[in-house]
């Protein structure tokens, strides 16, 4: 798949990328940051998410957080995790099989049985937080049913719908989404053979948030991933700054899972 460097170091948060249909966004650069030896990438990255935080405004009165501080606490939440996949190298092997698995064989499904004669069209529809949603339901979804395997298709796939109508973003086509995810899902078993439920749960859970455009417009990826990653992937800087933007049940929950902390 021919794909623009741009999407994959995607600073801004957005996405309407019809080479990839989101499938490439963001996480191929976080990756190469986390294998690349010197720490110099990681500490750039850093340091614009610091910059960001510093430059915008606390809320003041009843006005929320701004567009701009809820997107440095994400962006300081993700820094936090590809620090800690840099340590973590089999953690970053997985993602990368998950990230092919789904701009290879998924989108290429996808492109075969609805792309028809513009698949940059159905490609454009999937970058609304198409792929975000499908991972975060997969990890719950191991988690739910990880004793019976069989059922957790069917979970996901109205898991994501679900999602998308409680968010209020365009519908997509029953079909469509259970295509993606049985053809996402077989594979993924057998990683769940290789290499456990935990450590597929967490690799979902992190390509989720590298791959999301704007995390603090997707609740699905603030409560699925960022909740249980931010007790052992991220420093406690981060963990301030995202309890500063987001809901207080966000905070709570968090709050709760660290032991009232």
């Amino acid at each position: 798949m021919t794909h623009p460097k741009s999407c994959e170091r995607a600073k801004r948060h957005q996405c309407r990328c019809s080479d990839c249909g989101g499938a490439q966004h963001g996480w191929p650069y976080g990756l190469d940051l986390a294998r690349d030896p010197s720490p110099t990438g990681r500490q750039e990255a850093r340091e614009r998410s610091d910059i960001a935080w510093a430059a915008s405004s606390p809320p003041k009165g009843k006005r929320g957080p701004s567009k701009q501080r809820q997107a440095a606490a994400t962006d300081s939440a993700t820094v936090d995790l590809i620090e800690w996949l840099s340590e973590n190298p089999q953690t970053v092997e997985r993602i990368q099989e998950i990230g092919d698995l789904l701009t290879g064989r998924v989108v290429g499904e996808l492109d075969k049985r609805f792309g028809g004669d513009r698949p940059r069209e159905t490609r454009r529809r999937l970058t609304e937080h198409f792929w975000c949603d499908l991972l975060v339901a997969l990890a719950e979804g191991i988690e739910e049913f990880s004793k019976a395997m069989d059922r957790i298709p069917e979970y996901v796939t109205a898991a994501i719908i679900d999602s998308r109508k409680a968010e209020n973003r365009s519908p997509l086509l029953e079909a469509l989404v259970t295509l993606a995810v049985r053809t996402a899902w077989e594979p993924i078993k057998d990683m769940i053979r290789a290499g456990g439920v935990e450590e597929l749960q967490r690799t979902c859970r992190i390509l989720a948030v590298l791959i999301c455009p704007a995390p603090e417009d997707h609740a699905a990826v603030q409560n699925g991933a960022l909740l249980p990653l931010a007790q052992e992937g991220m420093l406690e800087i981060s963990r301030e700054r995202l309890e500063q933007v987001f809901p207080a049940e966000w905070v709570r929950r968090l709050r709760d899972d660290l032991g009232g902390a």
